[in-house]
């Protein structure tokens, strides 16, 4: 009781230095949205307040977020909220979705399960206990951030209606897919037919669109060529739509260093390099956005 009673007292006396609505806690900005979704889209909302997911390192930071979420939250049916912690990336290893160290867990007794789906955890309000829960389900969450510049979350459309054979991903505001999925082509012949559908070969540049996927690659269970390609035995890379190099995550041992190499996705989610000739199934990327 004595340590609920001081963490009531610090919670009504934090600093407030952060924004209107966010709570400071060791140089850190937490913010609540009890706008219910899945883990993906609520580490987009939070990369548009400036930060990610709320990671945490003591157990004084999780009984914290456990104790403000109960106030937060109240008018959500949930029991839960999403934290940035997840294994999506590299199972079975968990880790915090803004990189900074997975020092600390609170996991409930028996979990995490390591199902499979259940890679993304959820902080429950009533005993600050986490478990592995399907990344899919919709709940409210929690963000941190330093330096948060913004408390509202940028909204874009849900759903947009493709061209067939094509998915909508709201965080990229794009299309994936083919029109033609039988079909397998060398990397470049796969390009000129992304192009002539007014796309490129997939590009990756953040988490949820690699997830997106990677999921897309499970469901076919056959690599699929993406837009990352070299010219110079592999030691510099380059997307073919011309977008930055600033998301990569290969196969241990990748990418070889003695030839000129294109880039599929694998079945096991990571980046391996084949020689561009090799025909494999095709995968597209349309910006909505233009």
């Amino acid at each position: 009781m004595l340590g609920i009673v001081l963490l009531f007292l610090l919670i009504e006396n934090l600093k407030a230095d952060c924004p209107p609505n966010f709570i400071e806690w060791n140089s850190n900005c937490f913010s609540f949205f009890n706008n219910s979704t899945g883990f993906a889209d609520a580490e987009l909302s939070c990369k548009n307040t400036g930060g990610h997911l709320a990671s945490i390192h003591d157990g004084f930071t999780n009984a914290l977020l456990a104790q403000e979420a109960v106030k937060r939250f109240h008018e959500s049916t949930e029991t839960d909220f999403w934290i940035g912690a997840t294994n999506l990336m590299k199972p079975p290893i968990w880790n915090w979705t803004d990189g900074t160290f997975f020092d600390f867990n609170d996991w409930k007794k028996g979990e995490p399960q390591n199902i499979s789906g259940n890679g993304c955890a959820a902080l429950s309000m009533s005993d600050g206990f986490w478990t592995a829960q399907d990344c899919f389900k919709s709940k409210p969450f929690a963000c941190s951030s330093v330096n948060v510049v913004a408390t509202t979350p940028i909204t874009y459309p849900d759903y947009i209606n493709c061209t067939e054979g094509f998915v909508y991903l709201k965080p990229s505001h794009s299309c994936y897919g083919n029109s033609n999925t039988k079909n397998v082509l060398g990397w470049r012949d796969g390009q000129l037919h992304c192009e002539g559908l007014g796309g490129n070969l997939a590009s990756i540049h953040s988490y949820e669109e690699e997830i997106f996927i990677k999921t897309f690659v499970y469901f076919i269970q056959e690599y699929v060529w993406i837009g990352l390609y070299s010219v110079d035995q592999n030691k510099h890379f380059q997307w073919s739509d011309g977008t930055p190099i600033d998301y990569l995550d290969w196969i241990n041992g990748r990418p070889f260093t003695n030839h000129s190499g294109c880039t599929v996705l694998g079945v096991d989610g990571f980046r391996d390099d084949f020689e561009c000739t090799v025909e494999k199934k095709v995968l597209c990327k349309i910006s909505v956005y233009k």
